[in-house]
């Protein structure tokens, strides 16, 4: 019983199996029908193709001959001109070769120049040193003289100053000299008892004044007495002119009262002068003038008397008097200005 099942059972496999069978034969009988369709198209269609192959190499056979006879003569051409191109280049080269010759030879003199440029340097940084040193120096009395400039320009400006301070005081103390010789002589007039001595002060002016040491230029002339403040001076200048007047006046009258005293009162001091006896006297050194800008001195009076003598002494004495009393005047005005 169990064999016979087992016997239906392979034979159910055994339907089975050759059913499958068959269907895998079918399947691949059409599949190798398919194949065998496709190959003969490809082989066609490669058939064509090689055809076509064929007739394209049998072009480029043709046309390789023809580039080979066209490159033979190209060939030969080229070759000629290049055969002329190295003529040329090697007759280029044995200029070229001289040339070089000529350059090494120049190279080597440069090279023989280039040994001397540090000393050229060094002479090259001296005469650097030295511009700067020199452009120190104009610099310097470049300075210098700008500075000398305006100290020649102010001492220019202080000399037309006292140049116009001078003129004005020459003038206002010629005024008050006039009028003091006025006053004395009528004041000797109202006393007739008393003697004019040969020590009488003689008033004058100073024939020269030194107001500065560089002198002025030819235009530069002394300005004229329109340029004066004469307005603001002339008020100051008549109270001095008051006091002076009134000093020189009270000595007028006391001075042949106490013995024949000449006392002159300046702004450097008090001068006592004495007819003929006296110890002291006023005297002017020039060369002491120059110096401390006309200072009087004190000399004595025998020294005097051993060089000039008595009639000398009178005159010395006058004229000294009138040159303290005028410089006195002066003074005060200018202090008072």
């Amino acid at each position: 019983m169990i064999i016979t099942f087992k016997y239906s059972i392979l034979i159910e496999c055994n339907d089975e199996l050759m059913r499958t069978l068959d269907e895998q034969r079918c399947i691949h009988e059409a599949e190798i029908e398919r194949l065998s369709r496709s190959n003969q198209i490809q082989c066609a269609n490669l058939d064509s193709k090689l055809a076509e192959a064929e007739k394209v190499l049998e072009e480029l056979i043709r046309d390789k001959k023809n580039l080979e006879a066209t490159l033979s003569k190209d060939t030969n051409e080229k070759v000629a001109e290049l055969s002329k191109e190295i003529s040329s280049l090697n007759t280029a080269l044995e200029i070229k070769s001289t040339e070089i010759k000529t350059l090494r030879h120049s190279n080597a003199k440069l090279q023989l120049k280039v040994e001397e440029i540090p000393l050229k340097d060094i002479e090259i940084s001296k005469l650097k040193h030295r511009v700067r040193e020199l452009k120190i120096l104009v610099d310097q009395k470049t300075n210098t003289e700008k500075v000398l400039t305006s100290k020649f320009e102010e001492l220019q400006r202080s000399a037309r100053n006292q140049a116009v301070i001078s003129e004005s005081m020459l003038k206002e103390n010629d005024l008050l000299r006039y009028k003091i010789e006025e006053m004395e002589s009528s004041t000797s007039e109202g006393e007739p008892n008393s003697v004019k001595t040969d020590s009488a002060i003689k008033y004058r002016s100073p024939q020269s004044v030194n107001i500065c040491p560089t002198r002025l230029c030819q235009s530069e002339q002394r300005p004229t007495s329109s340029t004066i403040p004469l307005r603001s001076s002339q008020s100051r200048g008549d109270v001095m002119t008051r006091s002076v007047i009134s000093l020189y006046l009270e000595q007028g009258r006391n001075r042949f009262s106490k013995g024949n005293i000449d006392t002159i009162y300046t702004p450097e001091g008090t001068f006592i002068a004495k007819d003929r006896s006296c110890s002291q006297r006023l005297s002017f050194d020039d060369a002491h003038d120059a110096d401390d800008e006309g200072t009087p001195r004190l000399t004595r009076a025998n020294e005097q008397s051993s060089v000039s003598g008595g009639n000398n002494y009178h005159e010395t004495a006058s004229r000294t008097t009138g040159t303290v009393i005028d410089s006195g005047i002066s003074e005060c005005l200018q202090t008072t200005v």
